[in-house]
């Protein structure tokens, strides 16, 4: 970037910063000024979570808080508070191991529900870490996982064999939005349930899986609800198919209390924040962010499909991207490498600044143009 582009920019990013209704927030968190992290993460713990587990460790272990009533308890009081941000009830929410783990419970539990369907539909690249996870679920249900590409292909994918219809919210691979009403309306049609993984939405969107109409939703803490690296997952089973649920398989875990705790932190930090303001900024320090990646050298970002809007993140196609992260990384930018030649940049929007994404892009640039062509 030349300094008269970069001076450009990083004005543009102040006054955004000034009107943004978001920006006290930030103070929450614990963040350190040499680190940008666009990885859709906080970090290990926010501010306030050190002296939360002094206080929990020095005044409140007891012989009640090691047990598992203890641990139920927290895990109830974080799931009330991620409720509100999914468009859920309390009582729909639980928080418990992984995202994978609770993608793997949730698939038995659907199969399960509908023991005449004996196929699995899976997004290929809504879960592609979890695959093993999908498949072991459908063995163990005796059933066939059935990956597919595209959401063209549903028409065609779903009939009497589908069980249950997988989908990320967000695609990991475009950082589109998915039409999560319409899809869920078109596999109940077809007399499919649905799981939504809200792992790159929950916290950065807004989301409302009642008027969606869905059954179960999976989702991560560690990301933009601010747990930091070892926080559980969350999972959601909507209230019309509890009894339903009740007698299907599933494998529920019981986190640790410091990892609880830990995103409790997280939580609370996003108190008073309303979901649509949340997924204003995060979509507003994307498209800035694109904005600012204008002519940087190979780099390609990945386009979101026609008709479909952006979520918090954006992919970036370069050949050399694991060199590129690793330059970031030491300039202090924290960002995801999700394959080998690719870059997925993610925009929290309670703890990032405009200024911060300027800032970013302005390393970037100055990085890939050092790179051979």
């Amino acid at each position: 970037m030349t300094s008269l582009v970069w001076t450009s920019t990083r004005a543009a990013a102040e006054a955004l910063d000034r009107a943004d209704e978001l920006a006290p927030l930030r103070s929450r968190y614990g963040l350190p000024a040499t680190r940008i992290r666009l990885d859709g993460s906080s970090g290990p713990r926010t501010r306030s979570t050190p002296a939360k587990l002094r206080e929990f460790v020095e005044h409140r272990w007891d012989h009640r808080a090691g047990t598992d009533g203890g641990r139920r308890k927290q895990a109830r009081l974080a799931a009330a508070s991620i409720a509100p941000l999914i468009g859920a009830l309390p009582s729909e929410v639980a928080v418990a191991e992984s995202a994978s783990m609770n993608l793997f419970s949730a698939l038995l539990r659907a199969a399960g529900m509908r023991p005449g369907r004996p196929v699995l539909a899976v997004g290929k690249f809504c879960f592609a870490t979890d695959h093993y996870l999908a498949r072991s679920a459908a063995d163990i249900a005796g059933c066939e996982l059935r990956l597919f590409d595209e959401l063209h292909d549903l028409p065609e994918l779903l009939d009497e064999r589908v069980a249950v219809l997988a989908l990320s919210h967000v695609d990991p691979e475009s950082g589109a939005v998915r039409d999560a009403t319409a899809i869920t309306e078109l596999a109940h049609r077809h007399g499919a349930l649905t799981l939504w993984d809200l792992s790159h939405s929950a916290g950065a969107m807004l989301i409302d899986l009642g008027s969606w109409g869905a059954d179960f939703a999976i989702g991560c803490g560690h990301r933009y609800l601010g747990g930091g690296s070892g926080a559980p997952g969350f999972s959601y089973l909507a209230r019309d198919r509890h009894e339903e649920a009740a007698g299907a398989d599933a494998f529920p875990g019981a986190p640790s209390t410091l990892a609880l705790s830990e995103l409790r932190s997280g939580l609370s930090a996003l108190t008073g924040a309303a979901p649509a303001a949340l997924e204003a900024k995060a979509a507003g320090l994307a498209e800035f962010f694109l904005r600012c990646l204008a002519d940087a050298p190979g780099a390609d970002p990945v386009p979101i499909p026609e008709g479909l809007r952006r979520g918090p993140h954006v992919c970036v196609r370069h050949r050399h991207a694991h060199q590129v992260a690793q330059a970031l990384l030491g300039r202090g930018v924290v960002v995801d490498v999700p394959e080998p030649c690719k870059l997925r940049f993610g925009f929290a929007p309670l703890w990032l600044r405009y200024t911060d994404v300027s800032e970013a892009a302005a390393h970037f640039h100055e990085i890939v143009r050092q790179l051979p062509a």
